[in-house]
């Protein structure tokens, strides 16, 4: 598996949010993706031609067998070579923004991604869960304890990125540049 790096702030946060308020764009719904020979997720047939395979592995710091090695600008992680989590396990993904100006991606997952995120993020505390939008290392939060809302966000450097990254993780077009993100609500 060849994956890229996009370049984003050096410490991501995971953070869970409350999304409930927010104005958001559900993502697309589909049938998951099939797999190739490589055992790698493709897009659905329902799912238009050019959008984006967006995939959650988990992560770890050290080598692990069957691990997929990624370097990064400060050093190395290492994936499980089969996601956790796809596109088919999210309803929404919104850029967001909180009252000091920081921006999020914000995700909130259906009850079938709910249930896998809860029991990945609960056997997996110390790794990270990578989110990888087309071969490309979008961000890599470390799980400080279990994810059991259904609601994932985390951090990126400006208002462009985070909606670029959730009208990828949607299956849409980018939005047009100078979009403001949703703010978020508390």
């Amino acid at each position: 598996m060849q994956l890229t790096l996009r370049k984003l702030a050096p410490a991501l946060v995971v953070m869970t949010l409350a999304l409930a308020g927010c104005k958001t764009a559900p993502t697309k719904s589909g049938a998951a993706g099939t797999p190739d020979t490589a055992g790698q997720q493709q897009p659905s047939t329902q799912q238009p031609a050019s959008a984006s395979i967006v995939e959650f592995y988990v992560a770890q710091a050290q080598p692990g067998a069957g691990m997929v090695e990624l370097s990064l600008p400060d050093g190395k992680i290492y994936l499980q070579q089969q996601p956790v989590l796809t596109r088919a396990d999210l309803t929404e993904a919104a850029a967001l923004v909180d009252r000091q100006g920081n921006n999020f991606v914000g995700l909130r997952f259906s009850e079938t991604g709910t249930r896998k995120l809860t029991e990945v993020s609960s056997q997996n505390i110390g790794n990270m869960l990578a989110l990888v939008i087309d071969r490309e290392l979008i961000a890599a939060p470390r799980i400080a304890e279990p994810l059991n809302r259904g609601v994932l966000a985390f951090g990126v450097p400006s208002a462009q990125a985070a909606s670029d990254i959730a009208a990828k993780i949607r299956g849409e077009a980018a939005p047009p540049a100078g979009a403001a993100p949703a703010p978020a609500k508390p």
